[in-house]
Parts: C-alpha cells; sequence; structure tokens
C-alpha cells in the first residue's frame, strides 16, 4: 500500500522540485500542483532546426558539490559519452562591455587592465585604495551602487560593476541592498573590513582546510536548460507531479492544510496534509486562495519589483556576423543608451546552440532602468547587432520569449519581506516558502535552497 503524501507543493518551478527530491530520497512522498502545462518554471527550452533557445537561464555556475550530486543522482551527469551535461567552451571566459560604442574585453590580467580602455589609471589608482577604505558606517540599508562606489571608485561602478548587475538582475544599482543581493561581498566587508583583505584570509582558509572549495564550473544541457526539472520529475515516483491542476481553497487545520483542488481532467479532490510548501513566483502569492490574514502578511513579498524583460533569440550565418564573438557576450552600460541589456553569443559559451556554420545570439531587453525597452522590435535590435556586432543579412532563427515580471529586486526595503516570511512561517505550522525571491535568484541558489529545505522536512515530524 502507497503512503499517503503528507506534504503538498504549490509549483513546479525548480525550487518545489528541489525540495521534492529532497524529500523523495528521505523517502516522504508528496503533491506537486502546478497549474502550467509543464514543470520548470522558467527553465524552458525549444529548439528548431538544429537551434536551441532558452526562454529563461542559459547556464549554471556550480560552486557547490550538493549541485553537481543532484545532476549526478538524477543521470544527467555521467562519466559517458550520454552524459546530458556539458561544460562551457573555453571562449567563455572571456567578457565584453560595450564602451564608447564599441564591445571592449574585461582585463584579465595587470597588464590588460592598464592598456584597457575601460579604465584609466585614475580610476585603477582610486580601486588599488580599497584596502585602506573602512567599513560602512551609515545608517539603514546600503544600496550596491553606493558600496562599490565607496570602495572601489565611480569608475569601477559604471563601467564593471554596473553593467554586471544588469547582466544578472535587470537591476538598478542604486536601489538593489548590497547586504541581499550580494551577501558575499557585504559579509567580506563586515568580517574583514575590506573586499581584498577578506578575499586574502579565505584564500588562506581554503588551503588549510581538508575540504577545499570545488572549482566553479559553468555548465548547461546539451537540450537545453529544460533538461533538469524533466529529470527531476522523471526520478519521482509516478503521480506526484499534477500539472494544469487548479487551486481552490487553502484552509489551515489544527494539524495542518486542507487543500481544494482539481486536476487536469476536472477531478476534484479535497486533500489534508501536515505540511504546505509554497513554490509559485512571488507576484502570484496573491492569487492564491489563502486566507486574507496570510495574504496580508505577505504583501512586502507580494509588492517585490520583479521588471520586465525579454529574450530575443537569433540565429545567423556565420558569415552574416563581422564580430568574433570571442566571448561570453557582452553587457552594456547605461549611458550607451542603448535599446539592448546585454547580448549573449549563446553558441560561443556552449555546443549544440547553432547548426554547423552558424551562430546564435540571445538578446536582453528590459530590466528596471528601461522596462518600455522589453517591448523593442525585432528590427530595433537588428539594427543594434549591425551597430555593435556587424551583424547583418536575415536572421535564419528567431525565438522570442517576453518575463513581465522577471527577476525579484532584492531592493532597499528586502529585509521587510524577509521578516515578513519568517513571521508567516512562525504563525502558521506546517506552512513554508521556497523561491527565487528568498535566498538568492540563480539557479544554484534555488536548487540548494530548496534541497536544503526537502532535507529539513524529511528529517522532521510532519507537525514539527
Amino acid at each position: 500500500m502507497e503512503e499517503t503524501a503528507k506534504t503538498a507543493i504549490i509549483g513546479a518551478g525548480i525550487s518545489g522540485l528541489c525540495v521534492a527530491h529532497a524529500l523523495h530520497e528521505s523517502g516522504q512522498p508528496c503533491d506537486i500542483l502546478e497549474s502550467a502545462d509543464q514543470a520548470g518554471g522558467a527553465l524552458r527550452s525549444f529548439a528548431q532546426d538544429g537551434y536551441l533557445a532558452e526562454q529563461g537561464p542559459n547556464s549554471i555556475m556550480i560552486k557547490d558539490r550538493r549541485v553537481m550530486q543532484l545532476l549526478e543522482s538524477t543521470g544527467l551527469k555521467s562519466t559517458g559519452i550520454g552524459s546530458e551535461v556539458i561544460s562551457s567552451l573555453p571562449a567563455a571566459k572571456k567578457r565584453y562591455v560595450v564602451h564608447d560604442g564599441a564591445p571592449r574585453a574585461m582585463p584579465t590580467s595587470p597588464m590588460a587592465l592598464l592598456k584597457s580602455p575601460l579604465f584609466s589609471l585614475r580610476g585603477i589608482l582610486r580601486a588599488a585604495t580599497e584596502p585602506m577604505i573602512g567599513r560602512y558606517r551609515g545608517e539603514g540599508e546600503e544600496s550596491f551602487g553606493h558600496f562599490v562606489r565607496r570602495r572601489l571608485g565611480s569608475e569601477i561602478l559604471s563601467n564593471a560593476a554596473a553593467p554586471f548587475v544588469s547582466g544578472i538582475y535587470a537591476g538598478n544599482p542604486e536601489e538593489l541592498s548590497v547586504r541581499h543581493a550580494f551577501p558575499r561581498l557585504w559579509k567580506l566587508e563586515n568580517e574583514h573590513r575590506s573586499l581584498v583583505l577578506g578575499a586574502i584570509a579565505l584564500r588562506s582558509e581554503q588551503k588549510k582546510s581538508p575540504n577545499p572549495r570545488m572549482t566553479p564550473e559553468m555548465i548547461s544541457f546539451r537540450s537545453g536548460m529544460a533538461a533538469l526539472p524533466q529529470a527531476i520529475v522523471a526520478g519521482l515516483p509516478t503521480g506526484t507531479v499534477h500539472l494544469k491542476s487548479q487551486i481552490n481553497a487553502i484552509r489551515p487545520l489544527p494539524d495542518g492544510w486542507q487543500i481544494s483542488w482539481t486536476d487536469a481532467s476536472g477531478h476534484a479532490f479535497n486533500t489534508e496534509y501536515s505540511r504546505l510548501v509554497i513554490a509559485t513566483p512571488h507576484h502570484r502569492l496573491g492569487a492564491l486562495p489563502l486566507p486574507t490574514e496570510i495574504i496580508e502578511q505577505l504583501k512586502p513579498v507580494r509588492t517585490l519589483d520583479a521588471p520586465p524583460v525579454t529574450s530575443l533569440v537569433l540565429g545567423f550565418k556565420r558569415e552574416d556576423v563581422e564580430h568574433p564573438l570571442d566571448g561570453f557576450g557582452m553587457l552594456i552600460k547605461a549611458d550607451e543608451n542603448s535599446p539592448l541589456l546585454g547580448v549573449l553569443f549563446s553558441s560561443s559559451m556552449f555546443d549544440h546552440r547553432a547548426p554547423e556554420g552558424h551562430v546564435t545570439l540571445t538578446c536582453m531587453m528590459g530590466g528596471s532602468l528601461s522596462p518600455e525597452l522589453a517591448e523593442n522590435s525585432d528590427e530595433v535590435v537588428l539594427a543594434e547587432l549591425h551597430r555593435l556586432l556587424g551583424v547583418r543579412g536575415t536572421p535564419t532563427f528567431r525565438y522570442r520569449s517576453s518575463w513581465e515580471n522577471a527577476i525579484p529586486q532584492y531592493g532597499l526595503d528586502y529585509q521587510e519581506a524577509v521578516e515578513a516570511l519568517e513571521a508567516c512561517e512562525n504563525s502558521h505550522t506546517g506552512l513554508y516558502f521556497a523561491g527565487n525571491y528568498r535566498g538568492g535568484i540563480s539557479v544554484p541558489d534555488c536548487i540548494l535552497n530548496g534541497l536544503q529545505l526537502g532535507k529539513r522536512l524529511g528529517t522532521t515530524e510532519p507537525d514539527a
């Protein structure tokens, strides 16, 4: 006889799936209720005529062995030639920033730094004073922009850090909390006073550690990022994931939760669970039929800013692109007034992204600074690619995807969201939240946070 599921998970994005994976490894069944017709959330891939386009994230930067263990346990990573995991190409180590109307390579050595048009000698000397800068003494949250400007100078901010932020968060560096959006940098300053001194101390600690950190590795999958959620689902017991389901009511009980829901066939269920994990996007929390009290508690979370972002993936014949595309891609400074946030050189990042003799470019538009640009036409994008990369001719492939609420911004008031989530969980037994609005926006962050929550639930009694 099958054991009855004690945990309900609402949302089959990567966070919810990782909670389920960890529960399954602990021997505890669960039900995943997902309104969409496929699992994976933003991890969706589209293949056609030898091209591969991603709707959401294009890669995973692995810095934690637990992520690699997930790939191995799901069968994605193997030692044979059939491994679905692929490592980034050597060219992906090079990055470009558009400066004065042209892509400029980010320097990777002291000599390249001195020769780079991105940084003046004055700017370099200002950054070199970083170890002498004290800790933040201001009141309230410090923005990432203020943090970088204070520690490294305005030139480093405008020509390196700010484009970096637009590439990760599609955000405004002056509105992101350094404590929450970039906790490692914030921790370095708080524990070591200086980023440079902190990095030196961490390196020394790692040399002495019996368990040194793994070397970071950027990976993706032969068939695209959608392979990850598909593999996790395949490893769960049949009947765990309920796609195209509709939740009609969520009621708290003295010892758990009752969920009224309808499956894809229209069959209605009233199921009681000891625990409820909500893993939907933050902007959809208000649409769930939760008690009014909980909806109000979650207001700081529901109202987190998440600007629109559009991805336009274009394929070209290699001879129709003048630029060598010898890098990860190019980020674009805000003062360039470009219609683009940046461009990934997708076929230079990974194999299996374009047919022989062709290349793939992933163009990003929108974000916090210019949300209206998410609606740019293909023609506007093509004109900018012609200006910056020497692209000519007609695209041989097009795939456009838009996210109205793309990336939650960990802004200067984000601490209110943190406290709201904790208060809500503490005041409602058996209620938990997981997603990219908590503990980090990246795919690895969501994986690790989901696995950690699932492992915790798998080793505690349902009413604990």
